[in-house]
């Protein structure tokens, strides 16, 4: 069986759900746009209309390989009757020469020699081809605002001469604080901390068009953490602080929110989490986030992905999974647990298996989706059937 390991619980510490709610109903939805080109706006969502700025095609194309005719040319044409032309071969896709309104597909046609060809086929004005203007008259709109531009798209945009469009656009701010936080570009003395939160929260953010904001890393300093803080919040629309929401010495994170906004809630009783904090500031939810990097992960899956969510972000649905567990986990009670789980799929049988708690980065690598064991739920036993959320792709074995 995996034991959960003690945790320190307080009267301040508020369920899962109650912070979910709190953070769905204190923030409004918040409108940015900026200009792209159309190569940088994919997956990005439209926030004004798109009209193109070509007809497509330009002119009468060919739909099969065959013969440009004049269809006025062809009505004595049958079965018994044979018409020979001097006219144009054509490909699919290929212009119908000027004074040509159809097209004979090449294997109803006899070639006599050069240009001539035998016909036994009538056709009709346009037939057999593709009309100017029949994907896209000049003027027309191409996609709507909310359209999220995927990369088909981008080939559409591109042949209706359209090189720029208006996204929505979110920003959010992350803050490393710390004193023992160095940048990624420096090697760790003993007692020292790379800031990876930042970078793999930028990168689990940019693919649904928010612009990551990273803040300088911010010292254990109140007054320096104060103005970061107040900064940030005016030029973004979310704030993600890391560290400083627990309860040592240097821990001023939430001292700061309360300076500069209202707090609305610090501690919640999920686990790995349970330090996260929120408050108000111009308007602007800021979060204080655990330090830890799993922590931060499931903060941002549980609290920060649904409100994006409800701002319109593009941000895909949940995708989960059911399997047998593997080994029992233990219930504790007050608590939503949010366990980093290994799922090997072998065949139609899929096997679910904790991933040991350890400190450090490798929990999460070695997980691939999350259980989430609510509060007030017993022990689970292995052999169950459960549901996780899937953080990364499963690959069959």
């Amino acid at each position: 069986m995996i034991i959960i390991p003690s945790i320190f619980v307080h009267s301040e510490l508020i369920p899962h759900s109650k912070a979910k709610q709190i953070v769905f109903e204190s923030f409004s939805h918040q409108d940015r746009q900026k200009s792209l080109t159309v190569m940088d706006a994919c997956g990005r969502i439209l926030a004004s209309p798109v009209f193109s700025n070509r007809t497509h095609p330009p002119q009468i194309l060919a739909g099969p390989d065959g013969i440009a005719v004049k269809s006025e040319d062809t009505t004595e044409a049958g079965e018994d009757r044979t018409v020979e032309l001097d006219v144009p071969r054509v490909n699919t896709g290929m212009p119908v020469p000027d004074g040509f309104n159809a097209v004979i597909p090449i294997e109803e046609v006899i070639h006599v020699t050069g240009d001539r060809y035998k016909i036994h086929t009538p056709v009709t004005p346009y037939q057999n081809t593709i009309q100017a203007g029949s994907d896209i008259e000049k003027g027309d709109m191409v996609m709507d605002s909310g359209h999220l531009v995927n990369p088909f798209d981008i080939g559409a945009l591109l042949t209706y001469g359209i090189r720029s469009v208006t996204v929505k656009d979110w920003k959010i701010g992350l803050i490393a604080t710390g004193d023992e936080i160095i940048p990624s570009n420096k090697s760790p003395l003993p007692g020292q901390i790379i800031d990876t939160n930042s970078s793999m929260v930028s990168m689990y953010l940019q693919p649904y068009g928010v612009t990551p904001v990273i803040a300088p890393i911010t010292p254990d300093d109140p007054v320096c953490l104060a103005q970061e803080l107040n900064q940030l919040a005016n030029d973004c629309d979310i704030v993600l602080i890391f560290g400083g929401s627990s309860a040592g010495s240097k821990d001023f994170t939430v001292d700061a929110m309360k300076e500069k906004g209202t707090l609305l809630f610090h501690g919640v009783a999920m686990a790995p989490g349970k330090p996260v904090s929120l408050a108000r500031i111009h308007g602007k939810p800021v979060f204080g986030m655990p330090g830890p990097s799993i922590g931060s992960l499931v903060v941002l899956y549980e609290l920060v992905y649904p409100l994006l969510r409800q701002w319109g972000v593009p941000i895909p649905p949940d995708t989960s999974i059911k399997g047998l567990l593997t080994a029992s986990v233990s219930s504790f009670n007050g608590f939503d647990m949010f366990l980093m789980m290994s799922v090997e799929a072998h065949g139609e049988k899929v096997l679910i298996s904790p991933v040991e708690r350890r400190f450090g980065q490798m929990m999460g690598v070695r997980a691939n989706a999350i259980l989430h064991k609510k509060a007030g739920t017993g022990d689970i036993q292995a052999g169950e059937e459960v549901e996780v959320r899937v953080i990364r792709s499963l690959v069959n074995t």
